[in-house]
This record gives structure tokens, sequence and C-alpha cells, in this order.
């Protein structure tokens, strides 16, 4: 993977929260942003896939509901 230099202004709880979360994993301060990115990263696709599904379920919904509905229509004019 290559790497390039990145310089950012963060609040100084934020500094200190990386800089402690580094000393007790044993991770560097890199590796800690780049676990917090993967996060938002599964969180970002976690909403995607939630909102994909909703919308597959009210499809799949009004699927159903026309085909019954043409089968219904189907029985009558069918005399059934």
């Amino acid at each position: 993977m290559s790497t390039r230099p990145f310089n950012i202004r963060l609040p100084d709880w934020a500094v200190d929260f990386i800089d402690r979360r580094a000393r007790e994993s044993g991770l560097t301060k890199t590796e800690v942003v780049l676990e917090a990115l993967r996060r938002l990263q599964r969180d970002d696709l976690a909403v995607v896939m939630r909102q994909g599904y909703a919308e597959l379920r009210e499809l799949d919904i009004r699927l159903a509901e026309e085909g019954l509905g043409k089968r219904l229509e189907g029985e009558v004019s069918d005399g059934g």
C-alpha cells in the first residue's frame, strides 16, 4: 500500500485520544486513524445496505400484491 503525508489540525481531545489509543493498543497513530476510517466506511456501507434492503422489501410487497391481484382477477374471469 502506498502512502503519502497528510497534515491536518485536530482539537486537543482528538489528539489525546489518538495518542492514548495508540499507546494502549500498541498501534501507531496512523494505524489508529486508519482503524477509525475503516469503521466509518463500514458504517456508511451498512446504511447503504439497509436502504437497499428497505427498497427491495417495498418492491417485493408491491410485486406480490400485483401478482395476487392478477391471480384473483384471473380466477374471477375464469369463473373460479
